[in-house]
């Protein structure tokens, strides 16, 4: 069963960053999530639901489910950057941790898709050298990387 040890999500909705977990200090593999109303608690749980949606259906699918409405309704208010998630599990206790960056911006027909995605494993941290990371995709184009690749801002 793979365990998540972190997860960031920015600008989406009312999250406009936030993080669960750390390196040094990992979720735990039960870990209770407390609020007030309209804190964001459920669109923490959302934001799950659409990273996996986002993998299994694809990206406008996704955006543009019913209960969703589309990129621009669930990119924070008064925000351009792209909403991004990235994700830190190991499939097993005793594995190497793996890595999952995702950045979501619309294209210039209005539809939105990857602009970046990066995958890798060991203990990586974005914007710094990663020997871990192998493979990285910006904008439809990618490599695979032997050595770390800066993260990209969007234009």
């Amino acid at each position: 069963m793979a365990l998540i040890e972190d997860f960031r999500v920015q600008n989406y909705r009312s999250l406009r960053d936030v993080t669960l977990g750390q390196l040094e200090i990992p979720l735990i593999p039960l870990t209770a999530v407390i609020g007030k109303n309209g804190s964001g608690k459920s669109t923490l749980f959302d934001a799950f639901s659409f990273l996996a949606d986002c993998l299994s259906i694809g990206v406008e699918a996704a955006c543009n489910k019913e209960h969703r409405g589309g990129f621009e309704r669930l990119r924070s208010q008064g925000v351009n950057e792209p909403i991004s998630f990235e994700v830190r599990y190991r499939e097993a206790h005793d594995s190497e941790p793996i890595y999952y960056e995702l950045h979501i911006e619309c294209d210039n027909t209005g539809h939105p898709g990857v602009y970046v995605e990066a995958l890798g494993y060991g203990n990586l941290q974005p914007g710094t050298p990663n020997k871990g990371m192998f493979l990285y995709l910006e904008r439809g184009s990618g490599r695979t990387c032997a050595t770390a690749v800066p993260r990209i801002e969007p234009c």
